[in-house]
């Protein structure tokens, strides 16, 4: 079974986390895109019906670094599908759609705190996870970043000014069943697979109070801990959180 080398917590000494983490995600492609087993377990995803000897080249075959058509973007849906229960196909996907994500903590970097790649990037995993090709099947790298920029920048901020000014419990009727809540539940869902996957409790709670309070600045002085320190745990959390959820291919 091949298994995806483990992303370490980013060494608290370079200024700018963005381009340190990047660092670290550049470090595990080289050792990924070449391996073997890798891309001899892509290509028996048939995802197209174009040979390819790397795992760079099925990028370029789902649209990186090339125009894209509709041929790329079916490549990619067909990847997301797998990547539904593939961790190395999960990881195919983020490379393909991490040039987006950068340029939207690029954009937000002004009014961004310093770890917000770090949430970008977590929570791209789970909109790669719970992505519905059925029923979007059109620009789908541009509609999985724009899924994993809502979750990290504009749903925590929206379910709590919800929590904060719905007295009435029927004041929320009005709100439209949307990605809002859907969002909220996807988490809860897969915190509940975390749990019985064996992901430490520790761990889980963690991830329900960094929801809570949506700043890891909040939950470092709830917690009587250092910013660097509730950064650092949640990022092992959320690696404990996909290499569990998402079978070791």
């Amino acid at each position: 079974m091949l298994s995806l080398p483990t992303i370490a917590p980013p060494v608290p000494v370079d200024p700018c986390p963005t381009d340190q983490l990047t660092a670290v995600l550049d470090r595990e492609w080289a050792v990924l895109r070449y391996r073997a087993a890798a891309v001899a377990q892509a290509n028996a995803w048939s995802v197209t019906d174009r040979p390819f000897g790397d795992l760079d080249q099925l990028l370029r075959i789902a649209g990186h670094w090339v125009s894209r058509t509709t041929e790329t973007n079916e490549v990619i849906g067909r990847l997301v599908v797998v990547a539904r229960t593939d961790q190395l196909a999960s990881r195919v996907v983020l490379q393909r759609i991490l040039p987006g994500l950068m340029a939207i903590v690029r954009r937000r970097r002004r009014f961004c705190q310093d770890d917000a790649f770090e949430d970008l990037l977590g929570l791209s995993w789970l909109a790669i996870r719970s992505y519905d090709v059925e029923s979007r099947p059109e620009r789908v790298v541009c509609n999985l970043v724009r899924d994993a920029a809502y979750r990290a920048f504009t749903a925590p901020g929206r379910l709590r000014s919800a929590t904060e000014l719905a007295t009435d419990p029927g004041a929320l009727d009005d709100i439209p069943a949307s990605t809002e809540l859907t969002a909220l539940d996807e988490l809860a869902e897969l915190l509940v697979e975390a749990q019985h996957a064996g992901v430490p409790a520790d761990d889980l709670e963690l991830v329900r109070h960094l929801v809570r309070s949506g700043s890891p600045d909040v939950v470092a002085r709830e917690r009587n801990v250092t910013t660097r320190t509730v950064r650092n745990h949640r990022l092992r959390a959320t690696e404990r959180i996909r290499v569990r959820c998402l079978p070791a291919a």
